[in-house]
């Protein structure tokens, strides 16, 4: 039960933290453990977003054309392990990215 607790307050936590105003990243669906985003850079590849965002921006995610063809336009981001008061730091530097 208290796991299931702490995944509800990461999971709330990340969807505040993507209520941002000008955010330009979207928020399309989340679960218990991981976040799949809309990246704003139309025409660049998912993976070289994914890596431009880990070596400029301290974010670590994959790239959505590793779960299949069509992907590229998307980011999965991993927030099983991160604790609630790190998601707003999180879209923060997202929002640098931009």
């Amino acid at each position: 039960r208290a796991t299931c607790g702490q995944m509800a307050q990461r999971l709330a936590a990340l969807r505040k933290a993507f209520t941002q105003p000008g955010l330009a990243y979207r928020l399309e669906s989340s679960g218990a453990m991981f976040a799949y985003v809309r990246h704003p850079f139309s025409g660049e590849t998912a993976k070289a977003v994914a890596m431009r965002l880990a070596g400029e921006h301290d974010v670590l995610c994959l790239p959505g054309s590793m779960f299949g063809s069509g992907q590229d336009d998307y980011l999965r981001i991993a927030f099983a392990n991160v604790d609630s008061a790190l998601m707003a730091p999180m879209v923060q530097r997202l929002m640098e990215s931009q």
